[in-house]
């Protein structure tokens, strides 16, 4: 698990020196362990951080569940039907047999 941690750690490291976030939210399994790989992700970004505000960040699991990467992916598909309908008219039709 500390390898795994630190992998994960040099990953947000990575994120932070490009991007500075103040939070990098893990999910799927890495949630469901996060008591046993955040620990070593943190220590790992704060050792790899080359920017003092980039050294804020830190990592939280997600408490969305399991599914919510999926259910974020359906929430996009309906809130774009709803906001332009014919969109549905576009999409291929099957082919018949």
């Amino acid at each position: 698990m500390a390898q795994v941690g630190e992998w994960l750690g040099l990953g947000g490291s990575i994120l932070a020196n490009l991007f500075n976030p103040r939070v990098i939210v893990i999910g799927g399994y890495f949630a469901s362990l996060a008591q046993w790989l955040l620990p070593h992700a943190q220590d790992q970004l704060q050792r790899l951080v080359v920017a003092a505000p980039a050294a804020q960040c830190r990592f939280v699991a997600s408490t969305l569940g399991f599914g919510a990467a999926s259910r974020g992916a359906a929430s996009m598909v309906i809130n774009h039907i709803v906001d332009d309908p014919t969109t549905l008219m576009d999409l291929p039709r099957p082919a018949p047999y």
